[in-house]
């Protein structure tokens, strides 16, 4: 007998409601997919589970029937039910559409089975949450269970709707057979989507672990469940409070603001983690533009067109909680984000907040007229406090009264002290960037207009105005500081927005459809490889006259194709225009042959048309068919039409700045030109094994927002002669090329190009484009980029490297030549003071001790590069983790001999030169000796390999010789300039000159070189701590301690030198001031702020860090009273800071807290029997006695019944004067 139900995993409590579906219902057939049992003998399930196979037209349609096996009904049954039959709703039918939309789709059963039907509920779909489901894969029609991960966001298409589903962790992969599922979240336990099995497209091919989910949200915005009386929990991401209906969000808005928002639900890197914004009584349309904005966010409510995600509207799916504060509680806005998140609401409030704290994902709320809830403000503060907890949420407050108590507790307690200087620096850049499209309007030409298209206005230029208002609200301004700051701050931002909006329109109708005569050029985007658009206005506008052509207009080849004339002229003959009668006059292009009476030539030329025709590269022109003239028989191959521009007309436009191929982003342009290129040749060497050969600028369309190469007859055997239009060194007489010479054609195309744009500024971007063109055009075809994808690889990291450089915001992606350095360079700065700072009469004065670190340290701590993957010991390099330097050159030794073996011995030799100091030489020469034997089994490539110059800088880095190895990092930078590992250890060294420079000058150049390469490596990726830890030692060196903490607060969240670099901010703020004056209140606010939220939000945990910071605090508090004349700078600071803050009522509180940090640092030294230790504990117990309001000189170990006889009182009386004069008491 046949089994009829065979499970893998399934559980035998699995969720009843689950269903299989099926084509047949004797069960013969393969499972169709999985389905949901809802309400009244309907079931949920995906669209293409229910399509038939394409026909031969590829259309798929929906069956008529199809069967429904019910699992659960097998426990209710003493025998095994047959499968029921369905119907396919077609009006309930949501086929998938080219954006990945939809795909859903509604059965009606004939009977409904006795069973619990499922419930859908809203639930936010928050990355890493686990769910699990079940799905019918052929050889397990009985079911089988995965548990997978949420990843947010996700599917095959630029703006998905859907939410990535993971199962790396699982034995099983998602596959035919799951499709429909119900995905059910494994904590709350609640049916929160279905599964949608896909692997995307050739274009955005998925990992196959990887599925996706509809979400409820998604599936009610295209199913109208409700409206069908189905019940659906939880609530709304947007609520109906806030939400507008579909045909008014795109009417009334005010334009700046929705822009502003729209970025900030995106998550521009400028943009705020807590957004301030203001809609008041009377200020109707700002609040009908935040709820169009959250509506149009939102996956159920926003409208059907809004899946393709048009540009200017928020992702689909970007907001989680947006709710109308008005009239609602505390306890009733925690009750809705915990049913939200997947929390139990019915939970007494306290522990509510405390599990939104300890379990909320991270998050993007909204809360509208958050002012006007009806609870405290302690109480509301409490409660975003808790959503705010777990980092990396982000919170849409909204105003209705800018003088509300509310937002000065919103503002001392959630947002930092630089908020307000942070936001205006924002602004800043934002007003450049209106300045700069200002600037290209007032050079664009004018034009008439035509009757259909009146000509475009040109907005008065907005910048300077917007500029002066700006200063109004920096420090020094008349608004800084007050409690109109904040809404100052947000009306500017919207007017600044709406400015760059109209700008920017203006700009692109002045030099879209009424620009170039020849071409359609409009604007490009703002993604990092996008290129302005460019097509032909008219192609018969591009024929020329004849001469001594073989065709002419009129001419038909095959009856199919009609000449209009000759437009230009390849390699290998005249090229002509011509259309294509049976495809609706589609423009082709036909070129014939050079020498058609030459037997030879023609039959070269019909093994060409073979090949050619294979190609099929969506950047190489499509070689469709061949025609033979009816008359004089030539042949002729026949092409798509290039429908665009040559690079030399690009080139053109670039020397005359006319836009969009002007300013700093046409060397971005350019840049993608390479990649294009490269991808183009890639496939050529690679998968077809052949050369282009003749690669230049006439060659190479900008074709829409792509390439295209044309003139293919020169495409042909490596080695060959053909055409060369840019002829590499090694090329022979006959124009004989090989792929390292088309990778020279490509250095020599893109360097005509960049020599035609504007003088090159300053930022190392334009240096690393430079180095990276020289290495492609090595005159030693060895010294060049190995293949197409190297140099791809590096001009990839230039491209990031000039976009973070122009807009000064992070193009962060992982390094695929290095792993991430463990430690920051921080130079102790990063670290809690060390106890030898107390060893003398308190520490105040002291240098902040931010010291350029020794070269045997960096040595060790620059990224290592990631070992080659052919190298035979690449699984071993792979497992290894190591703590023991000295036990893991034991171990290696039985590895087989290798390069990567080599480098690895290498680094641990001078791990253990910087800790072994005794045989520190000798550890040196052993490491040289590795680096030797790792060059002798490279053998030829060894000179053209920079791994050995990176360990070569490393090595010359131990010996403490800096400048050698500056020169051993710039051969790096040769090689690999996209990367950032050799431009940080450029970096260092000329800081590390620039420490030792006895010359002022040097000094300077050494720094500006430093700051250069530091800064390029820090915009890049913020999370990089040593780039930014180099910047803050730079500018505390030149007395900039404002500059320092601004490069030390971008380190973000998720960088493991987060919490260095917090604590190096903390000590900067309680560091004494750099000119020598006292300290201020304001420094002391910033200090106690950066403390607080370093051990609250940044990871200190180490009590002992915190109690010498804590040490250093108090002294700056020290030193302010004793400089304050009639002023109480206590008070002032109680009230600067939140409620709650422990801060010292008065000076002898003060005093005695300072006193009783420095005995907590005394139990904090080793009690050994070295001298030093001892002198340090009875130096500290020394501050401790001198500082509290009692002082007095006390030793380890005294007596204390003997100290309190009268002398020590007379003692004190004398010396207290003298302590109030100098400070030793600080």
């Amino acid at each position: 007998m046949r089994e009829p139900l065979r499970t893998s995993n399934s559980s035998s409590q699995e969720e009843s409601w689950r269903v299989c579906l099926l084509r047949t219902q004797d069960r013969s057939s393969r499972p169709l997919g999985a389905g949901v049992l809802l309400p009244g003998g309907l079931v949920l399930t995906c669209a293409h589970t229910v399509l038939s196979r394409p026909g031969g037209d590829g259309v798929r349609t929906p069956f008529d029937t199809v069967y429904v096996d019910v699992p659960g009904t097998v426990a209710l049954a003493r025998k095994t039910p047959a499968p029921l039959r369905a119907r396919v709703l077609p009006e309930y039918l949501v086929l998938p559409t080219p954006h990945f939309s939809g795909d859903l789709a509604l059965l009606k059963l004939d009977s409904e089975p006795p069973l619990p039907h499922a419930v859908l509920h809203r639930q936010i779909p928050a990355r890493n949450e686990p769910v699990h489901f079940t799905g019918y894969p052929e050889d397990l029609p009985g079911g089988e269970h995965l548990d997978a991960r949420l990843m947010g966001r996700g599917g095959p298409a630029p703006t998905p709707e859907w939410v990535q589903l993971d199962t790396e962790g699982s034995p099983y992969v998602v596959r035919h057979g799951y499709s429909g599922g119900g995905v059910v979240h494994s904590r709350s336990r609640r049916l929160i989507g279905i599964v949608a099995h896909q692997f995307g497209t050739p274009q955005a091919p998925v990992r196959r672990e990887h599925a996706y989910m509809i979400p409820t949200e998604t599936v009610l915005k295209y199913l109208p469940l409700e409206r069908l009386g189905l019940t659906v929990t939880g609530p709304r991401a947007v609520s109906r409070d806030v939400a507008v209906a579909h045909d008014r969000t795109a009417s009334g808005r005010v334009p700046g603001l929705h822009r502003r928002l729209t970025r900030w639900l995106d998550g521009a890197s400028d943009t705020d983690p807590v957004e301030l914004a203001f809609a008041g009584e009377g200020e109707g349309a700002l609040l009908h533009t935040i709820r169009s904005a959250l509506t149009l966010a939102d996956r159920e409510q926003s409208p059907p067109s809004a899946s393709a995600s048009s540009a200017g509207e928020p992702q689909v799916g970007s907001i989680d909680i947006a709710v109308d504060a008005t009239n609602r509680t505390a306890g009733q806005l925690a009750v809705h984000a915990a049913e939200r998140i997947g929390l139990e609401g019915r939970t007494p409030h306290g522990t509510l907040l405390e599990q939104i704290a300890e379990e909320s994902p991270p998050l993007i709320a909204a809360f509208l007229a958050i002012d006007r809830a009806a609870s405290p403000d302690e109480e509301i503060i409490a409660l975003l406090r808790a959503l705010l907890a777990r980092g990396d949420s982000r919170l849409l407050l909204v105003f209705s009264d800018p003088r509300s108590p509310l937002l000065a507790r919103v503002r001392a307690e959630l947002l930092e002290p630089e908020w307000p200087e942070r936001r205006a620096d924002r602004l800043a850049a934002r007003l450049t960037r209106l300045a700069e499209a200002e600037q290209r309007l007032r050079q664009l030409p004018g034009h008439p207009g035509t009757p259909d298209l009146p000509a475009p206005r040109r907005p008065d230029a907005r910048s300077p105005r917007l500029r002066r208002e700006l200063r109004q609200l920096r420090a020094g301004g008349p608004l800084y500081g007050t409690p109109a700051l904040p809404h100052a701050l947000f009306r500017l931002a919207v007017d600044v927005e709406t400015a760059l909006l109209e700008a920017e329109a203006a700009e692109q109708a002045l030099a879209g459809p009424l620009g170039p005569r020849e071409f359609v050029l409009e604007p490009p985007g703002e993604g990092l490889t996008d290129l302005p658009f460019v097509a032909v206005r008219d192609p018969d506008a591009l024929v020329t006259a004849p001469t001594g052509a073989h065709l002419a207009g009129g001419d038909r080849l095959h009856q199919q194709y009609e000449v209009v004339g000759p437009f230009g002229r390849g390699s290998h003959g005249q090229v002509y225009l011509a259309r294509d009668l049976l495809l609706d006059n589609r423009p082709v292009a036909l070129k014939g042959i050079l020498d058609p009476g030459n037997p030879a030539a023609v039959l070269q030329a019909h093994q060409e048309r073979l090949r050619l025709v294979s190609l099929n590269h969506p950047s190489v022109i499509r070689v469709v068919n061949y025609a033979r003239h009816p008359s004089t028989s030539s042949e002729f191959i026949v092409m798509e039409f290039a429908d665009g521009a040559p690079l030399e007309w690009v080139a053109a436009r670039i020397a005359q700045h006319h836009p969009p191929f002007s300013g700093p982003r046409v060397r971005e342009f350019i840049v993608v030109y390479g990649l294009l290129i490269l991808d183009a040749l890639s496939y050529l060497h690679d998968q077809e094994g052949l050369v282009y050969g003749d690669l230049s600028p006439t060659n190479v369309l900008h074709c829409g927002n792509g390439i295209k190469l044309i003139d293919v007859a020169g495409v042909r055997n490596p080695g060959d002669a053909g055409p060369v239009s840019h002829r590499p060194p090694e090329a022979g007489p006959l124009g004989e090329m090989t792929t390292a010479g088309d990778l020279y054609t490509v250095g020599a195309v893109l360097g005509s190009l960049l020599d035609k744009a504007p003088a090159s500024p300053a930022d190392l971007g334009t240096q690393s484009l430079e180095r990276a063109l020289r290495r492609a055009m090595a005159r030693d075809p060895k010294r060049r980029y190995a293949s197409a994808d190297e140099m791809a690889l590096q001009l990839r990291g230039v491209l990031r490297e000039l976009r973070s450089l122009r807009l000064g915001e992070e193009t962060f992606e992982p390094s695929p030549l290095f792993d991430p350095a463990a430690t920051a360079l921080d130079g102790q700065l990063g670290k809690a003071p060390p106890l030898v700072r107390w060893r003398t009469d308190g520490s105040r004065g002291h240098p902040l001790g931010a010291h350029v670190p020794g070269p045997a340290e960096v040595a060790v701590a620059l990224p290592v590069p990631k070992p080659d993957r052919k190298d035979p010991n690449w699984k071993e390099l792979q497992r290894t983790s190591y703590a023991d330097p000295a036990g893991l050159l034991q171990l290696s030794d039985e590895w087989l001999a290798s390069p990567e073996l080599h480098l690895l011995r290498c680094r641990l030799h001078l791990e253990l030169a910087r800790d072994q100091l005794p045989r520190r030489d000798q550890q040196l020469v052993a490491a040289g000796m590795e680096l030797d034997r790792a060059g002798r089994l490279l053998g030829e490539r060894a000179g053209y390999d920079w791994r050995l110059d990176w360990h070569g800088g490393l090595i010359e880095l131990a010996h403490g010789r800096v400048r050698p190895a500056l020169t051993c990092f710039n051969e790096v930078y040769d090689a690999i300039p996209g990367e950032y590992a050799p431009k940080l250890a450029l970096g260092y060294c000329h800081e590390k000159l620039a420490d030792s420079a006895a010359d002022a000058g040097a000094r300077e150049d050494h720094q500006q070189q430093a700051m250069q390469f530091y800064d390029a490596v820090w915009r890049r990726n913020h999370a990089l701590g040593s780039a930014a830890f180099g910047l803050a030692r730079i500018h505390l060196a030149r007395r900039s301690p404002d500059r320092a903490l601004a490069s030390l607060d971008g380190v973000p969240p998720d960088s493991r030198h987060r919490t260095a670099a917090r604590t190096a901010m903390v000590r900067i703020h309680a560091s004494p001031p750099a000119d020598g004056s006292a300290p201020t209140v304001a420094s002391a606010v910033r200090a106690y702020a950066a403390l607080r939220r370093l051990v609250s939000h940044e990871g200190l945990t180490d009590r002992q860090a915190y109690e010498r910071l804590t040490a250093e605090l108090l002294e700056l508090l020290l030193e302010l009273v004793g400089s304050a004349r009639e002023t109480d700078p206590l008070g002032e600071l109680r009230a600067s800071l939140p409620p709650g803050v422990p801060v010292p009522a008065t000076e002898r509180q003060l005093r005695e807290q300072l006193s009783a940090g420095y005995r907590k640092l005394a139990k904090q030294v080793p009690r050994t029997d070295r001298t030093e230790d001892a002198a340090l504990a009875e130096a500290l117990l020394d501050n401790a006695y001198r500082t509290r309001p009692l002082g007095l000189t006390h030793y380890r170990d005294r007596n204390p019944e003997r100290d309190r006889r009268p002398w020590p009182l007379i003692a004190w009386l004398v010396r207290r004067p003298r302590l109030r004069g100098s400070g030793e008491g600080a």
